[in-house]
């Protein structure tokens, strides 16, 4: 195994989830990350109550043929932004790896999109159609300096979202990101101690939720919404600790 590859073993109910609790563990974004499915159980009595967990294992990608799916993926933008009669042209990043830079009258507005729709398009097609998932990272693409941007935007968001959920003492989502715009929220917040931050959803609508952390000194800084959330999950558990020795005592007649 290289010395720069990373490996370990997370449990979650899927995939995105183990992705995301890796990403945080390793410090690594989403994209860079592996993920190969160990085991499958479900938790409670005989496996026939409870919810489904996954052990995971998560690696850091190296890429053996990066320079080729560069290339690639160069090649294939640029093919695209001359059918669509664009005044703009990609180019290899010099300081970040995976990302192509696009360039040129047209890379700003256009390119971009509202919101980024647009490069956040552009980027899931050419993923699409040329990486082999087994063995080659995500390419990224960006236009105008447009995900430093989004980065710097995306941080001030996470910071004011955890004032207001210590403020009314509740939950707060966020709406839809990709999965780099969620690492950043993920790491903006990672070291604070009075929030954490959880992904809910599947893609493409997956999202963040910032939930204030329980104080005992101070029940109402929970809020009536976080409260009802962790009452719900502890009559859950309840009742599946009910069910499982309901079903041990009638094993025992």
């Amino acid at each position: 195994m290289s010395e720069q590859e990373k490996r370990i073993t997370v449990e979650a109910s899927n995939i995105d989830e183990a992705l995301e609790e890796a990403s945080r563990q390793l410090n690594v974004p989403v994209e860079k990350l592996r993920a190969q499915v160990i085991s499958e159980t479900r938790e409670g009595f005989f496996g026939l109550f409870g919810s489904k967990k996954l052990k995971v294992e998560i690696r850091t990608i190296i890429d053996e043929n990066k320079p080729d799916l560069i290339s690639r993926g160069v090649e294939f933008v640029n093919g695209t932004l001359k059918l669509m009669n664009m005044n703009a042209e990609a180019e290899i990043s010099e300081s970040e790896n995976n990302m192509l830079n696009i360039h040129g009258e047209d890379a700003g507005d256009y390119v971009v999109g509202r919101y980024g729709d647009c490069i956040r398009a552009m980027e899931y097609i050419v993923n699409l159609a040329l990486r082999d998932p087994k063995t080659e990272p995500r390419l990224k693409i960006d236009s105008c300096g447009y995900r430093e941007r989004r980065t710097k935007s995306l941080e001030r968001l996470a910071e004011a979202t955890a004032r207001q959920a210590l403020k009314f003492g509740r939950p707060v989502r966020l709406d839809p990101m990709a999965s780099w715009e969620r690492w950043v929220i993920h790491n903006t917040l990672k070291d604070r101690e009075d929030v954490t931050t959880e992904s809910i959803g599947e893609p493409p609508t997956r999202k963040v939720v910032v939930i204030p952390k329980f104080n005992p000194d101070n029940m109402r800084a929970a809020g009536p919404a976080t409260m009802r959330i962790r009452a719900q999950k502890a009559r859950n558990e309840r009742r599946n600790m009910n069910r499982a020795n309901n079903q041990q005592g009638r094993f025992k007649r």
